[in-house]
């Protein structure tokens, strides 16, 4: 299901909405867009394979509370780069988040990305990194 907050307009509309904090909508029942997709058998295009990346570094393990900071680079600068925690399983109640990305363009053009992993769950997990170009 699907939950959004309601936020009232005026005050009579605030006075009638403190009784339905929320709308739930089945998302079985929203309307399907159409995406256009590529063949199932054609192979992923050259500047698709250079800008995702899965299963990259060691794998780290967190326990909850803990934060990891990652650095990556590729030699040269590949624009703006998103990464994220590659979790693994077994997984005891780990919930991990990525935060604190940044960028470093030094003077010879590289560039070195930087992301900060927390585990904001109750349990342990390993992870590595898993990201890619935004486009």
């Amino acid at each position: 299901m699907i939950q959004s907050d309601i936020i009232p307009q005026n005050a009579a509309a605030a006075k009638k909405a403190r009784s339905f904090a929320c709308i739930k909508v089945r998302a079985d029942r929203l309307a399907k867009m159409e995406v256009p997709r590529r063949h199932p058998l054609a192979r992923p295009t050259l500047m698709e394979e250079i800008m995702a990346f899965n299963n990259v570094g060691p794998l780290t393990f967190l326990a909850p509370g803990q934060t990891a900071f990652w650095s990556y680079t590729y030699g040269g600068d590949r624009g703006t780069q998103f990464a994220s925690a590659d979790v693994k399983t077994p997984n005891q109640g780990a919930v991990h988040l990525a935060d604190q990305q940044r960028k470093r363009k030094d003077n010879n053009g590289n560039a070195t990305y930087f992301v900060a992993i927390h585990n904001q769950g109750v349990g342990g997990c390993f992870h590595n990194l898993q990201g890619g170009g935004m486009s």
